[in-house]
């Protein structure tokens, strides 16, 4: 009989240790498989994030924070050249006001009881009233498509965005302030004596990031005579690598009079909880296959101890080593493919949660800051309700930083393993290599035993 054919059929001859052998192997290339899954969902991850979100840089005007203004309000013509920079592959400027409820017609909407407020209209001076953010962006179709956080929550619920060039009298409005005023798409409303036409309508799932108004920059610039002035600008880069670099170009550009600040330590920060997991599973997955590799190796040992006689038999008949060798490996493929077999299907079955476990613990045991979510051009913010704007005071616009923490994390943790042609292919060289190696020493030692002396004991 064929010396492999032979090696197949006797992986079979002891149902209980051929059973045995290959759940033992199944369970050690499950949690083999398992591994590589989520390491490559976590390697996805970390450089969607990488590509995504660590690629931004956020110009505020100098002393500028949150929504309390105290800032001089950046040139156009200055930040426009930031374009011109190399490895800057975008630019989104926005404009963001207070506008009070002498000056529009719309309701603002009260937040923990009390609606906040600022002077006068834009830029104006008075008495305290509740004011209602307007923003001003040159990209309302990220904004509305990618999130108005920039990968946040948000989405159009109706109607479309204005196009990013418009000087237009139209705006996109926030689903609570929406639903107070009894607005849809194709209602007015005014805004320092000019009428102002909605021409979509988003949510966020948050009462207070649902109460802005997002309008073309030129059109806001008009309103607010702020003509040439951009109070945010964010800066995409075309890689990581390159944010440092271009931080210093733009700060060399700018001056004092901006602040500019990158998402490339924020991100390294968020990302290391994915980074410990990726080492776990490196870890993990090599521990694993040293493990699979002993167990078929001690089980390969105690089938060439019980079968010396018979291996003596076949060498006294004139059986070469070389057949004798390829009978005992044939073996050991068998037990590996079978034991590989059930072993991919429970690792495909574990990927997903001991990953999602594993990035949830990881990131349990690291100091956070909550994430961030990048302040898009919009400027519409992911906070929940209950805050109420500051009154009066400072500069004409609230200045941003472009920086919002909470909900990243959340975000990290969602990660969405998969199986491809990759896996599968390394799975059958995985079963390979511990059969080899499983194999190796048993096989050795068929070499070593001497036909007279195993027929002599025997």
């Amino acid at each position: 009989m064929n010396p492999l054919r032979r090696g197949v059929r006797n992986a079979f001859r002891n149902t209980m240790r051929s059973v045995g052998v290959v759940v033992i192997l199944a369970v050690a290339i499950a949690l083999s498989i398992s591994m590589l899954i989520a390491r490559s969902a976590v390697e996805s991850k970390i450089s969607s994030v990488r590509s995504s979100s660590g690629t931004t840089i956020t110009v505020s005007p100098a002393g500028a924070f949150g929504f309390a203004g105290n800032g001089t309000p950046l040139k156009a013509a200055k930040v426009n050249a930031l374009l011109n920079l190399k490895n800057v592959v975008s630019l989104q400027e926005s404009l963001s006001e207070q506008l009070s409820s002498t000056k529009t017609s719309l309701t603002a909407p009260s937040f923990g009881g009390a609606a906040g407020g600022t002077t006068g209209g834009f830029g104006g001076s008075g008495t305290f009233t509740p004011s209602i953010r307007v923003i001003g962006t040159n990209d309302p179709g990220n904004a509305v498509v990618g999130g108005f956080n920039g990968g946040g929550t948000e989405k159009l619920t109706s109607g479309t965005a204005f196009s990013p060039t418009s000087s237009a009298d139209v705006a996109v409005i926030g689903n609570t302030l929406a639903t107070d005023n009894k607005l849809k798409v194709g209602s007015t409303f005014t805004a320092d004596g000019k009428t102002i036409t909605v021409v979509g309508i988003y949510t966020s799932g948050s009462t207070f990031a649902d109460s802005d108004v997002l309008m073309p920059l030129a059109t806001l610039q008009t309103l607010a005579s702020a003509s040439g002035e951009v109070s945010t600008a964010i800066v995409t880069v075309n890689n990581i690598d390159n944010v440092s670099s271009v931080t210093t170009a733009i700060e060399s550009a700018l001056g004092s009079k901006a602040t500019v600040t990158s998402t490339e330590a924020t991100v390294a920060s968020e990302l290391a909880p994915l980074n410990s997991v990726k080492t776990i599973t490196t870890y993990t997955l090599v521990g694993s296959v040293i493990g699979a590799a002993l167990i078929l190796l001690l089980s390969m040992l105690m089938i060439v101890r019980e079968r010396r006689r018979e291996i003596g038999v076949l060498k006294a008949l004139g059986a070469p080593n070389r057949s004798i060798i390829g009978q005992f490996i044939a073996e050991s493929t068998t037990f590996t493919v079978l034991g590989a077999v059930v072993g991919l299907v429970g690792g495909i079955l574990l990927s997903s949660p001991i990953a999602s476990a594993l990035v949830s613990a990881t990131s349990n045991s690291t100091t956070s800051t909550g994430g961030f979510v990048r302040g898009g051009p919009g400027g519409f913010r992911g906070g929940g309700s209950g805050f109420t704007p500051p009154s009066g005071g400072g500069a004409p616009f609230a200045g941003r930083t472009g920086l919002h923490f909470g909900g990243f994390s959340n975000t990290l943790e969602t990660l969405h393993t998969s199986v491809g042609w990759s896996t599968l292919a390394f799975c059958f060289l995985f079963a390979i290599v511990i059969a080899a190696l499983g194999s190796s020493v048993a096989t050795g030692t068929i070499v070593r035993i001497r036909p007279a002396e195993v027929l002599r004991s025997e």
